[in-house]
């Protein structure tokens, strides 16, 4: 789509002016980076296990909980331990790695987009990676999946580089970085970057360009980089640890799943709405606006061998289509498993923008009405957001005057959309819901050392460690926290029925167990135990929607205890 007309002398100010507003929407990333206690959805294991490799020594097999960890590639424990030696061991230093991979794959984003759709839609795709509400979680709690999306959009980038300028350099960049995918999450890291470009080439009748890829090169690479590892795996715990790896925690776990709660086909659906949002409410006019875009230039670039705005477009429709197929058809389905297919999201969607935006496209257009519905759609999913927002302001902050900033920045967001859409103006509605999404970041990182209030397992594992002998034992009762383990520096373990705890209190020693306090008094009142409560906090975390919905006072929340037998 062409771009309106702008003197030269605008165009760098217009340029400079964006690339301020991205630094200025990295900014929040920072705030309060070291101060939350560690999320044990994800991020304890690496850094626990990072602080056990380094305590131990033993830079090679992964570990967790004081035992080697034999399901999960190495190349986040590295990178942990790298910032670890440099910082030394703390919360900041393991989220540093993240923040940095977070930044690189942003900036990565713009780069492809700059390559494939032209520098004013790279911008745009930029922001809208960085205010993706995935990937401001991510970039706190989940090392091991923003390091897969940097190197499979790094080696989008890089192979396409190199295809193009016909450039062994860029094609061996690409080929690291799939190398180093597959240290850090195993054959995903080939399978996205070579599957999207194969079908690219398939769809676009360029088979013949296959040799440009080099792919013997690719092959040397891949394997020289990822291969030692699993050498050095295999001569220390023997053949049946790569079956193990690539078998049981591939093949097996994508036909037949975990043992963990099945979820349907459409399971992402919902997921990229909510996880991506605002920009997933454009998403499907998105597709369709590329899609007429190709068919429309489909004959004109046929046989072309450099990229052009269709093949870009093309390029971007394959990647999101073949990664959420792909995903979806896996039987073991994860949110952040997305996340890859984020850059090519927000292209999209920038693209879409500038588009919408074109002089000369009628605003009562077909186009334009489906802009103005998903447009709707946002406005309506702010204002319950922020009815949400406030009711938890509300509830659980009734202090700081700061908890009420989030529900503020979403109400004054719809108001501003709703005028910007009512007189037409994409660009404007676009420019609405980055400033939303990055006050909002900033707003609610700035609220995180008063959500440590409802996160009870960092004081709960201090109360342990002042009362609990060398000899004594510590765990959980039907409640994951694996970072227990990093903040008690012992042993954890793990017991879900009662007849699991009932073996660890016949052993005759003395026990330390955090469990929810409705367990806690179950297991008086039902199954006879005799215990003794140390410490009780409220806890936030996890935390029904229904249940949050009927709160009425922080006191109301349940709560998690620390219980002895003794």
């Amino acid at each position: 789509m062409a771009e309106r007309e702008v003197p030269c002398a605008q165009k760098p100010l217009r340029v400079w002016l964006m690339g301020v507003s991205l630094a200025l929407v990295l900014l929040p990333y920072g705030l309060h980076l070291g101060t939350p206690s560690l999320w044990d959805a994800n991020e304890a294991f690496y850094v626990e296990g990072s602080r056990e490799m380094r305590e131990a020594g033993d830079w090679l097999t992964p570990r967790f909980n004081f035992a080697e960890k034999l399901n999960k590639p190495i190349l986040s424990y590295w990178l942990v331990l790298l910032s670890f030696e440099l910082f030394g061991v703390s919360e900041g230093a393991e989220r540093a790695v993240i923040l940095l991979g977070v930044i690189l794959t942003i900036l990565l984003t713009y780069r492809l987009g700059r390559l494939l759709l032209g520098q004013r839609v790279a911008l745009w795709g930029a922001l809208i990676v960085a205010t993706s509400p995935k990937l401001i979680m991510v970039a706190r709690r989940s090392l091991i999946d923003a390091l897969l999306t940097l190197l499979i959009t790094a080696a989008m980038y890089f192979l396409l580089c190199g295809w193009r300028r016909r450039s062994r350099a860029y094609l061996g960049l690409g080929y690291a970085a799939m190398g180093l995918g597959v240290l850090a999450k195993g054959l995903l890291g080939i399978i996205l970057p070579a599957g999207v470009i194969a079908l690219f080439l398939l769809l676009t009748r360029r088979l013949a360009d296959v040799k440009r890829f080099r792919p013997g090169l690719g092959v040397l690479l891949v394997v020289g980089i990822a291969a030692p590892w699993f050498a050095l795996m295999t001569r220390r715990h023997g053949g049946e640890y790569l079956f193990s790896f690539f078998i049981g925690e591939h093949v097996s776990r994508y036909l037949h799943g975990t043992h963990g709660a099945q979820r349907p086909f459409w399971y992402y659906v919902p997921t990229l709405l909510g996880e991506f949002a605002p920009w997933s409410f454009f998403l499907p006019l998105a597709l369709v606006i590329a899609w007429r875009h190709i068919r429309s230039a489909g004959q004109e670039v046929e046989g072309q061998k450099s990229l052009s705005l269709p093949d870009g477009l093309s390029l971007l429709c394959i990647w999101f289509g073949f990664g959420f197929v792909f995903f979806s058809l896996s039987a073991a389905k994860q949110n952040e498993y997305l996340l890859p297919l984020y850059p090519a999201a927000a292209l999209l969607v920038a693209h879409m923008f500038a588009a919408i935006g074109a002089p000369g496209r009628p605003a009562q257009s077909r186009t334009g009405r489906g802009f103005l519905l998903s447009l709707g759609a946002v406005w309506v999913a702010l204002l319950l957001a922020a009815r949400l927002l406030f009711h938890a302001a509300r509830t659980l902050f009734p202090d700081p005057p700061l908890a009420y900033l989030p529900a503020f920045v979403l109400g004054a967001a719809a108001l501003g959309l709703a005028w910007e859409g009512w007189r037409r103006r994409p660009h404007r509605v676009f420019g609405v819901l980055v400033t939303m999404v990055a006050l909002l970041h900033a707003s609610m990182a700035g609220l995180l050392p008063e959500i440590e209030r409802y996160r009870p397992i960092r004081p709960l594992a201090e109360r342990i460690r002042q009362e609990a002998g060398p000899e004594d034992l510590v765990g959980y009762y039907r409640y994951t926290a694996p970072s227990l383990c990093y903040y008690t520096r012992r042993r954890i373990f793990e017991a879900f029925t009662p007849e699991e705890l009932r073996d660890l209190w016949r052993l005759g020693k003395r026990i330390f167990c955090v469990m929810r306090e409705h367990d806690a008094r179950e297991l008086v009142e039902r199954h006879g135990f005799t215990l003794r409560m140390v410490e009780c906090r409220p806890s936030l975390f996890p935390l029904r929607m229904r249940e949050f919905r009927r709160l009425r006072r922080s006191e109301d929340l349940p709560r998690i205890c620390v219980v002895t037998n003794r």
